[in-house]
């Protein structure tokens, strides 16, 4: 029966994910049961809608450092295939569903990771999920209530509430710039002084050898936004005003400057909309 199927697939922990690749269940098997209520079903669908299909499969030998005894353990490589096909707006009803059953009796030991996959989705915006911080803090709460260890909760929590903006010298020690664009968006009156803004820049600190005369460190953009920052981070090397409601700020940056760069918009402007977009 399918349900003995995914009781001995929550029952093998980490190795959850191979169990049900082997087992052949599909999506069409487990969703029924997990739109009935199914708490187990629920789980596995969560688990195959962000779990790898396994590629290739190898025995290696690996000597105990205690007690010197060679066992065998089974490694995988995965593909970049999903074992069941994600969908977003599925994977967080069935975040919410489980996530709302949290704590219960024979916590699956897979479950705080699965919470925990689903947080990153949210921070790193993946999968079709929004960037959204908040729903990213949530899971990872539900991750902690769900057995995941302290110390990984912490790190993850750390990275989530990390500000590149408080942390200028870390992104200035080694110069590697790359390009990036940050779309403003808002009233009309705002992006206005945004382009004097950067006008004025140009005059004052442009390099005349750029050929559109825009070239400006970002040391003082970042200075007129209110914040003190170091020099060799990056340029700013176009401004585009779309319409009256948008335009976008051309960089050439180090890697997260351009994220501090979208936080001290927000801080300076905070009913524009500001994003770092592909």
């Amino acid at each position: 029966m399918i349900e003995d199927k995914l009781k001995e697939i929550l029952a093998a922990g980490l190795q959850a994910d191979v169990v049900l690749q082997k087992s052949g269940l599909t999506k069409e098997d487990v969703k029924p049961l997990a739109d009935a209520g199914n708490l187990d079903a629920a789980i596995v669908l969560l688990l195959g809608e962000t779990s790898r299909k396994i590629g290739d499969t190898w025995v290696e030998d690996f000597e105990d450092e205690d007690t010197h005894k060679v066992v065998q353990v089974e490694r995988h490589n995965y593909s970049d295939d999903f074992i069941f096909e994600p969908d977003a707006t599925e994977l967080q009803e069935l975040g919410s569903l489980i996530a709302a059953r949290i704590p219960f009796e024979n916590m699956p030991v897979i479950l705080p990771h699965l919470m925990a996959d689903l947080a990153d989705n949210y921070a790193q915006q993946l999968s079709g999920f929004p960037k959204d911080k908040e729903k990213a803090r949530e899971y990872y709460n539900n991750a902690l209530k769900a057995g995941w260890e302290k110390e990984t909760y912490d790190s993850f929590i750390e990275m989530l509430d990390y500000s590149p903006l408080k942390h200028p010298q870390d992104l200035a020690d080694d110069f590697d710039p790359r390009n990036a664009t940050i779309m403003v968006s808002g009233h009309p009156l705002y992006l206005d002084q945004i382009e004097y803004m950067v006008e004025d820049l140009t005059k004052a600190h442009g390099d005349p050898d750029n050929e559109l005369g825009l070239f400006v460190n970002l040391m003082y953009l970042f200075k007129t936004l209110g914040f003190d920052w170091v020099d060799n981070t990056g340029n700013l090397m176009h401004i585009t005003r779309h319409n009256e409601a948008v335009l976008t700020l051309e960089l050439e940056c180090n890697p997260r400057v351009d994220e501090a760069l979208v936080e001290a918009f927000q801080k300076a402007y905070p009913k524009l909309t500001v994003e770092v977009v592909d």
